[in-house]
């Protein structure tokens, strides 16, 4: 914290109080917006007086309260949070079979492998009327459903010069961003799935102040399927990270040598799809390698084999000493609208193996050259094989490559400053 402070001066010259809004918020949830949010918040108290308006949710499946209601702190940031209401899954499922058949389209979703799906649902569906109610009982299903939170901004904004919204999909955006829009910064973190694409949020891709984009992609995207976004004034920003060398004081984790794969364990993240290329990966090789997968579980079954490791939820500097020991990282999702954890690898010299079906995780390897995309599973294998046959010489091109890629494009100060640039458009 103090190497943070002494980027930005003297603590009493900046008073000004900003709103950050976002569905979880702790230490222990470790990637994603919600990283993202804290650690822009982190940076932020150095210039303002930062209140994090949030839940007392840690889980994202069914938001039950786990920390208690009111003020805490957390690494110096105040953080208010608002209870959530019970959760209706089956409902919400049963909406979301609806809400799918009303998902936007443009002439690019025609070579997407949703687009068949959703013209029949839209072929299905396209009578009903009550698309605006039933999106509005979605989102309250879908949570995390907190009306004190919206209550609380529509109280009290006029004490905030700015108030950040993180991620498009959630309860507090969609609710939150209408209330106090004049103010608000929003930070999408979208990507192209069918869920973007509803109908039912429009409006907030047509409302906000000024909207900072995590990638160029990202902004491609957002614009292309609401072209009244282009009217907003935007940035494109992402996160901060120290490309300084860390040492390394803790032993080596696993004596096999081992790829990593950090994140939640999803089948929406592509996890199911990289076991199953791993254990074939692993049949092939004499040598003995592993896959150790860092994160909470979200899958109702998990493959249990030797070679794989499930480490569970572990501090930050345990996954740095993970991925600082491993050959490489792993990204199987499809989705991403920044990848943090693909520029922590790339910031410790690490090469990314990634899937082609992100966007923008294939832009951030064609950009660093300090990494790999894969296809197919015949594409992986050959991949993981050249990672662990890489020479010392082409490692520490790779780590070069990836370390002046994330100096040159994700420091904090400019990040900052673009932050301060968009606080001080939306108070005018």
């Amino acid at each position: 914290m103090s190497e943070i402070l002494s980027n930005y001066g003297d603590l009493n010259e900046f008073m000004d109080k900003i709103g950050i809004v976002v569905q979880r918020y702790s230490e222990e949830v470790n990637g994603g917006a919600e990283l993202h949010a804290r650690q822009l918040a982190e940076h932020l108290q150095y210039k303002y007086e930062v209140e994090v308006l949030t839940t007392c949710a840690i889980d994202y499946v069914f938001w039950e309260n786990y920390y208690p209601e009111g003020e805490d702190f957390v690494n110096g940031v105040k953080v208010i949070r608002f209870k959530t209401k019970d959760r209706n899954v089956k409902m919400h499922r049963r909406s979301s079979r609806y809400l799918r058949g009303h998902v936007r389209s443009n002439n690019s979703d025609k070579g997407s492998k949703n687009f068949l799906i959703q013209s029949y649902l839209k072929l299905r569906y396209r009578r009903r009327n009550e698309h605006e109610e039933i999106f509005s009982r979605w989102i309250d299903e879908m949570g995390p459903n907190c009306p004190g939170l919206i209550t609380f901004l529509t109280k009290e904004s006029k004490q905030y010069k700015a108030i950040v919204f993180f991620t498009f999909m959630y309860y507090p955006t969609v609710k939150g961003l209408p209330v106090v829009a004049e103010k608000s910064i929003f930070i999408p973190t979208a990507h192209d799935d069918p869920y973007f694409h509803m109908d039912g949020y429009k409006q907030i891709f047509s409302i906000p102040r000024f909207i900072m984009y995590n990638t160029l992609v990202e902004k491609e995207l957002v614009q292309s399927a609401y072209p009244a976004s282009k009217n907003i004034k935007s940035d494109v920003a992402g996160v901060g990270f120290d490309t300084s060398p860390r040492g390394i004081v803790a032993e080596r984790p696993i004596k096999e040598r081992y790829f990593v794969y950090i994140g939640r364990i999803d089948i929406n993240k592509g996890c199911k799809e990289l076991v199953s290329f791993f254990l074939k990966f692993r049949k092939n090789i004499r040598e003995h390698v592993r896959l150790v997968m860092i994160g909470k579980n979200s899958m109702e079954e998990i493959t249990v084999h030797p070679d794989i490791v499930y480490t569970g939820f572990i501090s930050e500097e345990e996954k740095l000493v993970y991925l600082q020991y491993s050959e490489a990282l792993v990204i199987p999702s499809p989705y991403e609208s920044l990848s943090m954890v693909t520029l922590e690898a790339m910031a410790l010299g690490k090469p990314v193996l990634a899937t082609e079906e992100s966007l923008v995780l294939k832009k951030h390897i064609e950009l660093s050259k300090a990494g790999y995309i894969y296809k197919t599973n015949k594409n992986f294998c050959e991949l993981l094989l050249k990672i662990l046959n890489l020479q010392e010489q082409e490692k520490n091109v790779i780590a070069t490559n990836g370390i002046e890629y994330v100096d040159k494009n994700y420091k904090w100060e400019t990040i900052i400053s673009k932050f301060e640039d968009a606080i001080n458009y939306v108070s005018k």
